[in-house]
């Protein structure tokens, strides 16, 4: 489940951003064939190449020299970027949705003209437009992958497989839309999905906070991070990739149930209105092909939100009593989290203790150093915090700051483990809630 949505997440990340190439690209080959200025497609096509080869090396270039995993300044940076250019592309489709075609057009208009008759120059100029416009969809998908890359349980090859698999669901939109075979009200389109994308502004900028708030950047308190700790979590990151998919489908299906034929001349023949009805066939099932399966995924991505929401192992505490100052457990004999409480000075104090792969004992409170405390879920090799989902790998257990649970220090004797209650106090403002 963990790693079907992680390629879930950044298929649609790629999808989202290869469709919008994919229209520039589909705008520009239709201005030319109605322009009767077909032999330029050459150019765009070798753009749009250069546009992908120049992305990849910026993908390259942020793995090899890009976020450290463990470094949270970094990682809140590169959200508050992401977000800035996510807002910025919602903004643009806003304003620009209605008349985009039209935009590329008079742009192209002046660059074809102000080449004259020279072929070549021509050619330069549609081939650095198209460049320019993919690279920038390019740029947006690398920064964007390389934010996921520090959300929960994610994994490089996660990012590649589900990355890859939404280029190629683009690619074939984009074949549609070059083709003629998909028609979509682009005003409708990019505001539906500029909805949803400033949901997915909310979302990244949260992220940012939650890093600054663990490395103490900026303070926190607990209602913020509570509020930050529904955006981070998991299911709603299902939320706003079922709405992405959810939205646009229904915009689709609603399109193509609404197509009409549009007017022939009076005088066209036969085989002409034929063969315009046949086009205008096509045309329809193509839509609402495109809109029903986007609501089919959106429906296979809210049963899987529904069975990630029992995911997790997290026993209820058991109540133990300090006898001469000291509690006395068994060791774990499995690899499951053993979580107990015990009453300090009247405020319950919850802590775990953990058998790694190893043998070795992790021991832990059950609270984090700056969320509020709800505690820890275990989900395989990991403990979850159950107010933003931040993973801890379990071998990390003990290593302070941050979203790592506060260590508790405790002493093994065979077959027992030792806990003196004063140790047990020391974190009893956390859930004391001070």
């Amino acid at each position: 489940m963990n790693l079907l949505f992680h390629i879930t997440e950044a298929l649609v990340v790629t999808l989202r951003e290869g469709i919008e190439a994919a229209l520039v690209i589909a705008v520009l080959l239709a201005y030319l064939r109605k322009t009767g200025k077909v032999t330029l497609n050459r150019s765009v096509y070798l753009g749009l190449g250069a546009a992908l080869a120049a992305s990849i090396l910026a993908a390259i270039a942020v793995r090899r020299y890009g976020i450290d995993p463990e470094n949270e300044l970094l990682e809140g940076i590169l959200m508050f970027v992401a977000a800035l250019l996510v807002g910025s592309l919602a903004a643009w489709m806003w304003h620009a949705g209605r008349n985009l075609r039209q935009r590329m057009e008079d742009q192209l208009d002046s660059l074809v003209a102000s080449s004259g008759t020279g072929h070549s120059r021509a050619a330069l100029g549609i081939f650095v437009f198209s460049f320019l416009m993919v690279f920038r969809e390019g740029v947006e998908t690398v920064l964007f992958l390389a934010a996921l890359s520090g959300t929960v349980g994610s994994n490089p090859l996660y990012n590649a497989l589900g990355g890859s698999l939404g280029l190629l669901l683009a690619a074939g939109f984009g074949f549609l839309f070059i083709r003629g075979s998909l028609r979509v009200n682009l005003r409708r389109f990019f505001g539906i999905t500029g909805v949803v994308l400033m949901i997915l502004v909310a979302k990244l900028m949260a992220s940012g906070f939650h890093e600054f708030f663990e490395v103490g950047l900026i303070p926190s308190s607990p209602f913020w991070l509570r509020v930050i700790g529904f955006f981070t979590r998991e299911s709603s990151s299902v939320i706003i990739l079922i709405l992405l998919i959810a939205l646009p489908g229904l915009a689709l299906a609603w399109e193509g149930w609404r197509m009409a034929p549009v007017e022939m001349e009076p005088n066209a023949t036969g085989a002409e209105r034929r063969k315009h009805l046949a086009g205008f066939q096509r045309n329809r099932r193509w839509t609402l092909s495109a809109g029903a399966g986007a609501l089919a995924l959106s429906l296979i991505l809210g049963s899987f939100a529904a069975v990630q929401a029992t995911r997790g192992y997290d026993p209820e505490p058991t109540r133990v009593t300090a006898v001469n100052g000291a509690i006395a457990l068994a060791f774990p004999q499995d690899d499951k989290i053993h979580k107990h409480m015990v009453d300090v000075d009247g405020v319950p104090v919850r802590f775990f203790l953990l058998r790694r792969k190893d043998g070795t004992l992790a021991s832990a409170f059950d609270v984090c150093y700056i969320c509020p405390p709800k505690g820890y879920m275990q989900d395989g090799d990991q403990l979850i915090c159950r107010n933003c989902d931040a993973p801890i790998n379990v071998d990390t257990v003990g290593l302070t700051g941050g979203c790592n649970p506060i260590p508790l220090k405790v002493e093994t004797t065979g077959s027992q483990v030792q806990i003196a209650l004063a140790d047990l106090a020391t974190a009893k403002d956390r859930f004391a809630g001070k």
